[in-house]
């Protein structure tokens, strides 16, 4: 049922070829038909069509993620990453489609996988004209860390740095904790440490400021 739903999904859509026939027909005849009501006819029946074939769209989206949430028991599989990379590459444009890139983009990173995983962030940050400013975050995110994952910390750092500065939509303490870890990975330890005191001055109260931090500190003082 599964296999057969996916070969329907991403077959075109005769509505959809329809649609964009009508609107090329329209566009070559402007001059001819303005004014007219075949041409008022044309505009509103295109636009009424378009806007039914898209909630159509959004629908099939949703069932195609759907789809993929359940093609296996186990999160990291194989199947599981075939149905979101369907569903991301069927689907753009769509939210169904942008949450299964970035689910895409982290399994592949969970399962180590990170050149993989960045290029999906990149994709979706790239190709992606929908993104809502929790998904753009979410996505810069994911590309900061699979770039600190490889040791570019010269290129994950300014992501994170701007996303601070911009003002982050999710929390913001774990960033700091996120360029400080990259700094100590490239031998960087008085960098890490100026992270983490920059952490404690302006979120004195967070609970990312444990014990463990203050030690990890204590020690990269007394390397510096």
């Amino acid at each position: 049922m599964a296999r057969s739903f996916r070969k329907e999904i991403k077959e075109p859509d005769s509505f959809q070829l329809f649609a964009e026939k009508a609107v090329d027909w329209y566009q070559s005849n402007a001059r001819a038909v303005l004014g007219s009501a075949a041409a008022v006819i044309v505009v509103v029946g295109a636009i009424v069509g378009y806007t039914v074939w898209s909630a159509q769209v959004r629908e099939r989206a949703g069932i195609a993620l759907a789809i993929a949430e359940t093609a296996s028991k186990d999160p990291l599989s194989p199947e599981t990453e075939n149905a979101l990379r369907l569903a991301a590459d069927g689907y753009p444009g769509t939210k169904p489609g942008i949450i299964a890139r970035l689910r895409l983009a982290a399994l592949l990173a969970e399962r180590g996988e990170i050149a993989p995983a960045e290029k999906e962030y990149r994709r979706l940050l790239e190709e992606e004209k929908s993104l809502t400013e929790t998904d753009r975050e979410i996505a810069r995110r994911g590309l900061a860390g699979s770039l600190g994952l490889q040791g570019k910390c010269t290129d994950a750092v300014p992501i994170w740095r701007d996303i601070l500065a911009k003002g982050s939509i999710l929390a913001a303490e774990d960033l700091y904790l996120s360029i400080g870890g990259c700094f100590e990975e490239t031998g960087r330890p008085g960098e890490a440490l100026k992270t983490y005191e920059e952490l404690i001055q302006k979120h004195p109260s967070s609970p990312y400021i444990t014990s463990r931090l203050r030690a990890q500190m204590a020690r990269l003082g007394g390397a510096k």
